[in-house]
């Protein structure tokens, strides 16, 4: 891999980006449980984030791809993501109405970041793109400090002091991309109008790789619900959850690592395969754990899983969107699998383990890993794209 001027930016940029996202989200659900706020309370706040990330994912995709830049959008969601960062965790006592509206500024921001980010990172040019894998590696590592420190923060100043520590992170990612190239978009004669969006929805492989996206990403998320149940369930702690997340992040970074290296070998829909057999493999141990450390031994497989469904996501929507919607066609997905996916899951975890218990539930979400990695299966043995 050739170290470029610019691939080094991305490398400081990912790094700082989700430094600084360990301060915003990683301890958010305890803040607002430590405030007061029920379990319903909390899910109204997550509901709303989600609704307010699909809708806007979809309006920015179209503005990036209209007015050919990136960056300009991104910025200007930074600026939001900060301000509202750092009022949340200044209102240290329960208001309502006012967290409803912080809450979900703070996910859909941090959600756009994300998605904005990648965009810019795979549409900037060929090679940054076939290193986006290693690129993303350096987010790994951002959250795996970042998550710790969070921790030691709160312990010895309180969760006032997440706000001006998240605003100083996340300022110096902000002028890091100031050297980063803008993309280099293809120009249409005809300008491009909301009304096109909807043609990504008429491309068959298009919603294909979206369904599946879509089942994967809800996959991936019930780990942020079932698994710190299975934990408590098994008499752990908080330690042994933060360890949980900790184990995780260090594991993804070899596959990031050489991520660009696997998909040019075996191509994104095989990577993806394996991402979901070993997902189905993963939530079985779960389910099969007595211990928290059979936990631990689940979410070592984070190492595999989380970094080939990633890498292969993003590979595998972009060959799917025209050229001029390239932006678009990421956005839109994203919101679907990533935003929906965010909206349906926290329900259906809880109907599953309220009507079938922790370990049927795990087991069922295994059983649901290779619905969409059988599908893939089928389309990759008939040659046609997916």
């Amino acid at each position: 891999m050739k170290i470029t001027r610019q691939i080094v930016l991305f490398f400081i940029y990912y790094f700082m980006q989700f430094f600084a996202q360990a301060f915003s989200y990683a301890l958010l659900i305890t803040f607002l449980a430590n405030l007061g706020y029920t379990a319903t309370q909390r899910s109204l706040f997550f509901v709303v984030d989600a609704i307010l990330g699909m809708v806007l994912q979809i309006i920015l995709g179209y503005l990036c791809d209209k007015h050919q830049k990136i960056k300009p959008y991104l910025y200007v969601c930074i600026v939001f993501y900060m301000i509202g960062t750092f009022f949340l965790y200044r209102t240290t006592q329960m208001n309502f109405m006012l967290h409803m509206l912080l809450v979900p500024i703070v996910g859909t921001m941090l959600k756009l970041v994300m998605s904005l980010s990648d965009s810019l990172t795979i549409e900037t040019s060929e090679e940054v793109k076939n290193n986006y894998g290693v690129i993303r590696l350096f987010g790994s590592i951002g959250w795996a400090i970042g998550s710790p420190i969070t921790a030691w923060v709160v312990e010895k100043f309180g969760y006032s002091f997440i706000g001006p520590a998240f605003v100083v992170s996340m300022g110096i990612g902000w002028l890091t991309i100031a050297g980063i190239k803008d993309v280099n978009k293809v120009h249409t004669s005809e300008p491009l109008n909301f009304s096109d969006v909807r043609q990504l929805l008429k491309n068959k492989a298009y919603v294909i790789v979206v369904v599946i996206l879509f089942l994967f990403f809800i996959v991936d998320m019930v780990q942020s619900y079932s698994v710190v149940d299975k934990v408590w369930y098994l008499g752990g702690s908080e330690r042994d959850i933060g360890n949980y997340w900790l184990l995780a992040a260090m594991m993804e970074l070899p596959v990031f690592f050489f991520g660009g290296k696997l998909i040019h070998r075996f191509g994104a829909a095989k990577l993806m395969i394996a991402s979901g057999f070993f997902y189905a493999v993963r939530y079985a141990i779960f389910g099969m754990a007595t211990s928290v450390t059979h936990v631990f031994i689940g979410g070592a497989l984070q190492g595999v899983t989380y970094p080939l469904l990633m890498i292969s996501s993003k590979i595998m929507v972009d060959e799917q969107s025209p050229d001029n919607m390239k932006t678009s066609g990421q956005q839109v997905a994203g919101s679907i699998y990533n935003c929906g996916g965010a909206l349906i899951t926290p329900v259906m975890v809880g109907l599953l383990e309220d009507g079938l218990g922790i370990n049927p539930s795990l087991y069922a979400i295994a059983a649901l890993a290779m619905i969409p990695t059988i599908l893939l299966v089928f389309i990759n043995r008939s040659g046609k794209s997916a």
